[in-house]
């Protein structure tokens, strides 16, 4: 098992448990996201509210004040990621603004794994 594997299997039961994403949010309601070339935005999420405040103390983003905001799991999913108009292509898990890596799952991985049907 890598540690990659390991990091996304305890993300998704984290937000699984909770029934919840952390985004950061700012003053204006907008969402911290980080633009690709052509193709969308990478959304950062974490599992709790903490490592979002982690992230933002580590990270000292300029000219912007975010906050931790939670969205419920099935907002998230139903409307958010499916939602065009918002070109989330990735989300990037638990960032803690000190490492240069982090997870990366898409859209269509994050979707599978809230699949009622899967067997955990």
């Amino acid at each position: 098992m890598t540690v990659e594997f390991i990091g996304e299997k305890i993300f998704l039961q984290e937000v699984e448990a909770d029934g919840k994403v952390w985004v950061a949010r700012g003053e204006h309601q907008n969402i911290y996201a980080l633009e690709l070339d052509e193709s969308g935005y990478s959304l950062p999420v974490w599992s709790d509210r903490e490592r979002v405040v982690e992230y933002l103390h580590n990270a000292r983003l300029v000219l912007a004040k975010f906050e931790p905001y939670p969205v419920p799991l099935d907002l998230f999913t139903q409307a958010w990621l499916s939602n065009q108009m918002m070109e989330i292509s990735e989300l990037l898990v638990n960032m803690d603004g000190v490492h240069d890596r982090t997870l990366v799952l898409t859209i269509e991985e994050f979707v599978a794994s809230q699949d009622p049907k899967k067997v955990h």
